[in-house]
């Protein structure tokens, strides 16, 4: 058996299979055959290379499955014991009028760094050995469940760091109402959008009710719509623009019991596009990869697996919040 690496073909077979992508069944068949045949005999090496394909296979789906926070966060991934030091703009250069000959006042460009701490997220699948001997397991969905509570305590953890620092905030980095209030709405867009393109991010359930704030009152007696929203909320369930801002739905999957959904449905958040890292609040450090450690319990013949990460996350400002929400009450 060829030593395992992040990068071979059995890496991203099984990534694909947890993705429930189109796999070549022969691929399929090779890949649960390579995965059988080191179970076959758990040798120290044959358990920590089992081990490994699982973290790395989980290092794989990781690259995809928060892909969306490169749109409202200022990312980090650093070796294992380092610190996470961030930027923090705090000073630009400014323009004056003055008399001439007189000397304009200076601008100081500064800025701060601070440090994120991280705090370790784990996972620890077990499985029967005999199963895992005779091909009765099916690693793709093992590594899909891994991934996702992986993925799940992380959006957990920035949505508590988010939330409890726009909260604190007043308008129009922070609003409420009951229901969506669009004029309350539109005084944040309009805020933020002098930085530059806004992307409205949101739960299914909130960016949906952006659709009825779209009624373009023509006459008092006739309010009209356009029909090219009329077929986004047909085809995807929302509108794709909402007032010259990019509406996005956030990945929201489901807790462990299947009904509970993992992030918040009623928050929309106002995201200025085109900002620096060390404009961006929200500061998310990965600390090393995705670490293995093994083990067979020798009473009921269980293999288990102890898949653990060091993250961190973070709300830093600088002068402003360049973050803004709306909780729907």
């Amino acid at each position: 058996m060829e030593k395992i690496t992040s990068d071979m073909k059995l890496i991203k077979v099984l990534a694909s299979e947890a993705r429930r992508e189109d796999v070549p069944e022969d691929q399929v068949q090779e890949a649960a055959d390579i995965m059988a045949e080191l179970a076959a005999e758990m040798t120290p090496e044959n358990r920590y290379q089992l081990a490994q394909v699982m973290a790395y296979t989980i290092d794989e789906l990781q690259q995809d499955s928060l892909d969306f926070l490169n749109t409202i966060a200022d990312q980090k991934t650093i070796g294992y014991g380092d610190k996470a030091a961030f930027k923090v703009k705090t000073g630009g250069i400014k323009a004056y009028f003055q008399a001439k000959g007189s000397t304009t006042p200076r601008s100081m460009v500064s800025g701060r760094q601070i440090l994120v701490d991280t705090e370790e997220i784990s996972a620890r699948p077990a499985i029967p050995l005999l199963q895992l001997k005779t091909k009765q397991v099916e690693m793709a969905d093992l590594l899909r469940e891994a991934n996702r509570e992986i993925t799940n305590a992380k959006l957990k953890k920035i949505e508590q760091v988010l939330q409890a620092a726009v909260a604190n905030f007043a308008s129009p980095f922070y609003a409420t109402g009951s229901g969506i209030v669009k004029d309350t709405l539109q005084k944040q867009i309009n805020y933020f959008r002098r930085f530059g393109p806004v992307t409205i991010l949101g739960d299914m359930e909130a960016i949906s009710q952006l659709a009825a704030l779209t009624g373009m009152a023509m006459s008092t007696t006739m309010t009209q719509h356009s029909d090219k929203q009329i077929d986004e909320m047909n085809e995807s369930g929302f509108i794709g623009k909402y007032m010259g801002c990019n509406v996005v739905a956030l990945t929201n999957a489901f807790e462990a019991d299947g009904v509970t959904p993992i992030l918040k449905t009623n928050w929309l958040y106002i995201i200025p596009g085109g900002m620096t890292g060390d404009t961006r609040n929200l500061k998310i450090v990965n600390e090393g990869n995705v670490m293995s450690v093994d083990a067979t319990d020798i009473n009921d013949l269980v293999y288990e697996v102890r898949l653990a990460q060091f993250f961190g996350a973070a709300f830093v400002t600088g002068k402003v919040p360049t973050i803004g929400a709306y909780l729907i009450g």
